[in-house]
């Protein structure tokens, strides 16, 4: 076999692999509902997550989620390979627009974008009452990390509302299963099932939007604004930190140190913008102890319109 004959047939295998690889994974089956709040917000609400596994069966995941609209949005968990099959529902009271789904960071075709035609000059991608629309997304390998999704079409069909309320997140685990993080003064591959706690915390003009995801009673925790949080010394608890709006943040935790996605950079601030996302690991208490630690926007003006939480770590 000559050596470009022994190349290609490499490529070819490694194309096969990494194929297989996807898949392998997961197809997750998800209805949501853009809803109304009673304070006159929008909101995405979780209906029905069922995740069917490449032999065919079939998990109902639905009573993790709350059972009401919530700001931010439900946040759907992936794996590296896995696929998703997003259906969205026109919910909301005394309208007859389209609203939609943009999701950022995976893979889809144009058809899933969440885009109107009058952007897209394809099609309308987007529910209308009685009209529900499906996304299909992929997360391909590559893909791993913390992505927003939100509206591009109510109210506006460029623009959309996600500064009303009509956004989440999607974490996409890596296939591997583990994530860098400092731990006991070490940089460590952290396995993701190792963590306790998730804290997703949305930076909104003036305002945390906070939602924890508990693995401990595997629930999703709507936390609404400006929350406290909190967590046992010693636990591993991981954070989502997220802008949207057009204001730019600083997230500051007090007491805890963190290492930058990608580096070996320590931190305890990081500069958040619209739709940059921080996502990191640490050991709760780690070096510090127990205590009511203070997390908010390092903003004077911002910390002054009260965009400040707490972390409270408590003895284990």
């Amino acid at each position: 076999m000559t050596k470009i004959a022994v190349l290609i047939f490499c490529v070819f295998t490694f194309m096969q692999a990494a194929h297989a690889d996807t898949e392998s994974g997961k197809t997750h089956l998800i209805t949501m509902k853009a809803a109304k709040l009673d304070s006159g917000q929008l909101a995405y609400q979780m209906v029905s997550h069922k995740i069917r596994d490449a032999s065919g069966q079939v998990e109902d995941i639905t009573g993790r989620y709350s059972p009401e609209p919530t700001i931010p949005g439900p946040a759907i968990v992936m794996t590296e390979g896995d696929k998703a099959e997003v259906t969205l529902e026109q919910g909301i009271k005394g309208s007859n627009e389209p609203v939609s789904i943009h999701v950022h960071g995976v893979h889809y075709k144009i058809d899933s974008d969440g885009t109107m035609k009058v952007f897209n000059h394809t099609s309308d991608q987007a529910a209308f009452p009685g009209k529900p629309y499906t996304y299909k997304w992929t997360a391909a390998l590559g893909t791993a990390g913390t992505w927003p999704y939100h509206d591009h079409a109510f109210g506006n069909p460029v623009l959309g509302s996600e500064d009303k309320g009509l956004y989440g997140t999607l974490i996409v685990n890596p296939k591997g299963g583990k994530v860098s993080a400092m731990i006991d003064g070490q940089i460590k591959q952290v396995d993701i099932k190792d963590v306790k706690r998730e804290f997703i915390l949305w930076m909104h003009e003036t305002t945390f939007w906070g939602q924890e995801l508990n693995h401990l009673a595997n629930r999703q925790v709507p936390l609404w604004t400006n929350p406290t949080i909190g967590a046992r010394e010693g636990e591993l608890v991981r954070f989502h930190v997220i802008g949207i709006g057009t204001a730019f943040h600083t997230f500051h935790l007090h007491g805890h140190r963190w290492i930058q996605p990608g580096t070996s950079h320590l931190v305890d601030t990081v500069n958040i913008g619209p739709i940059v996302r921080e996502a990191f690991v640490i050991k709760a208490g780690e070096g510090v102890g127990p205590g009511n630690w203070h997390y908010h926007c390092h903003v004077l003006q911002h910390m002054q319109s009260g965009m400040m939480g707490g972390f409270r770590v408590i003895e284990n």
